[in-house]
């Protein structure tokens, strides 16, 4: 098994084609804010589509196995027009109309999977399959039928392994539908490239633990995504029913258990009963599942109630405006595989409190105030701390995060352009 944590070398690029698998990026291009993986899959799209890339590479469709093409000047006008909405300021509650986004794909050239490897023949190497979410890969027989129909290749991206080794923060049906994908990864895949250390480290753990030493294992890359800071267009509006002068907390993310809002709702109860002019909580994230709890909380909870703003349908710029004036953003996760809210909001020159967790010190390495995740009276310190105009807990982060440096996008893809030539170069083997 193959760790690279960096790029060596000039890439020589390859002839082999890369067939980009954009069906997730289609389905998720109405929401009005994007998730972590919505932004990996849309740097994806624009780094193999851009004009002046050096590989051949087509955006595909995947159904039941079969690929459908998707014109190389259709796909770039998707692409761009996904960009423009999520870095934009969206309309609270209001999703694009149908037609506002996929009239480039209805009006747009499509090629069946016969004329899609007719224009692959001039390659000299078997195409390269990608694909960047975990999309599908649960069923492998779509592989097996890729494979046949067009001899490719297959490279994936791993996020993270939380429905297998922390099922309870996960839809009921999730952890065998993740332990099937992580099992067609295994049989299928040339190569895999993983967001952290963290991520490849659980990967390798699970394919030894599960299927034994003597498995083969695809070759592990390791590529943090390109972290870009949220745009920052003008002051932060003022907040509903609060003076100006008072401090605000921001907590980014999808509402999922595994993001652990509770234990800030429950700090802020804490907060109210406590403390005679309380900050407020901005809780920044479209809403997930398993979280009946906190919704409860959010929508009927008296001693919330004008502390606590639930914010979950903002682009970019709407973020970014809110994030200049926050004392913190607050990332209390119990796991995660990579971590983008935290270095979001490094990279947005924001100080962060976060818990203590592996993939979160690999990202943030010394900058941010790490506290046990279930520790909430740490929580509380911290924040009363931070609340302070003089505090010397955030004053002396926003010194450690002069010399934070974010990942970048093409450091990311440098990693990944060698990959798909080591994987072009290297004899295909019988699954």
């Amino acid at each position: 098994m193959r760790f690279r944590a960096r790029p060596t070398a000039a890439t020589n690029y390859t002839s082999a084609a890369v067939l980009l698998d954009i069906s997730r990026l289609i389905w998720s291009a109405r929401r009005t804010a994007p998730s972590g993986i919505d932004r990996v899959e849309l740097a994806y799209a624009q780094h193999f589509l851009a004009a002046d890339t050096p590989r051949p590479a087509h955006a595909v469709v995947h159904l039941m196995g079969s690929l459908f093409g998707v014109s190389r000047a259709v796909a770039q006008r998707f692409v761009a027009g996904v960009e423009a909405r999520w870095q934009g300021d969206s309309n609270p509650g209001r999703r694009p109309g149908f037609l506002a986004v996929y009239a480039p794909l209805i009006h747009g050239s499509w090629r069946a999977g016969f004329l899609l490897r007719r224009r692959l023949k001039p390659n000299r190497e078997p195409p390269i399959f990608v694909v960047v979410s975990h999309h599908h890969l649960s069923l492998d027989y779509t592989i097996r039928k890729i494979r046949r129909s067009f001899g490719a290749r297959f490279v994936c991206m791993l996020h993270d392994l939380i429905p297998i080794t922390y099922p309870e923060y996960v839809r009921p049906n999730r952890r065998w539908r993740h332990w099937r994908a992580m099992r067609t990864i295994t049989r299928f895949f040339d190569a895999v490239i993983v967001n952290s250390r963290t991520t490849g480290d659980e990967f390798r753990h699970f394919v030894q633990s599960e299927f034994g030493p003597g498995t083969r294992v695809p070759s592990i890359h390791i590529a943090l995504p390109g972290v870009r800071a949220f745009p920052h267009p003008g002051v932060a509006p003022k907040l509903a029913g609060a003076p100006e002068s008072v401090p605000y907390f921001v907590v980014l993310g999808t509402i999922e258990p595994k993001k652990n809002h509770l234990l800030l709702l429950n700090l802020w109860t804490r907060l109210a009963a406590t403390m005679e002019r309380p900050p407020r909580l901005l809780v920044i994230g479209a809403r997930g599942w398993e979280n009946e709890q906190v919704v409860d909380m959010l929508e009927r909870s008296h001693r919330l109630r004008g502390l606590v703003e639930e914010m979950n349908h903002l682009g970019d710029a709407g973020v970014g405006r809110l994030l200049g004036q926050a004392r913190a953003v607050l990332v209390p996760s119990l796991i995660e595989g990579f971590g983008l809210p935290l270095a979001e909001a490094l990279a947005s020159g924001v100080p962060v409190i976060c818990s203590d967790i592996p993939a979160f010190r690999e990202v943030g390495r010394g900058v941010p105030d790490y506290l046990d995740p279930l520790d909430l009276l740490a929580w509380r310190d911290a924040v009363i701390d931070y609340t302070g105009a003089d505090s010397v807990r955030r004053a002396a982060q926003l010194e450690r995060l002069a010399n934070w440096h974010a990942p970048q996008w093409h450091a990311h893809f440098a990693i990944v352009e060698r990959a798909l030539d080591e994987v072009a170069a290297s004899p295909a083997f019988t699954a």
